[in-house]
């Protein structure tokens, strides 16, 4: 979450910086962005955009003393490791230096890292995480348009 948090942090800093183009601008920049994005997600194929494709080692994910979360969520929220099945997580790079600022690039992170940290969190306390992988596995695209759902409510809320 530390991580996230220092990615959420320099985020909103470059929204602070990207301020000084106009509101209008910056929305017929992101609108259209968003729009495809969203198209994808909601269709159940998000679109795959540039990440290190390097994911966590796996004996970080079993850990029981939280420190396997606590390093997942520093190495994802950071992108010193990020393998996503969605383009959300840029895609709210790209909301919180257009249309956040400072608060909302530290929501965000605080946010990214809960996230990060409760998926494998749940994934241990879960008592079988091959079923559990398997349940993953089998609901991503359905898991992927409730993340794009939520995704859009809080555009809104961020954007009224």
């Amino acid at each position: 979450m530390i991580g996230a948090l220092l990615a959420g942090l320099l985020t909103g800093a470059l929204g602070g910086l990207a301020s000084i183009i106009t509101e209008a601008v910056r929305l017929w920049v992101l609108a259209p962005i968003t729009v495809v994005i969203m198209l994808f997600e909601l269709a159940g194929r998000p679109l795959s955009l540039p990440q290190n494709r390097r994911l966590v080692p796996q004996d970080v994910i079993p850990r029981s003393d939280f420190s396997g979360p606590l390093q997942f969520g520093f190495e994802m929220g950071t992108g010193v490791r990020t393998f996503t099945p969605t383009a959300l997580p840029q895609l709210l790079v790209l909301v919180v230096v257009l249309a956040g600022g400072l608060g909302p690039g530290l929501l965000a992170g605080l946010g990214f890292g809960v996230g990060r940290a409760l998926m494998p969190l749940s994934r241990a306390l879960s008592g079988d995480p091959r079923q559990w992988d398997t349940e993953l596995l089998a609901s991503t695209a359905w898991v992927g348009r409730l993340c794009a759902t939520g995704f859009l409510l809080s555009l809104a809320l961020l954007w009224t």
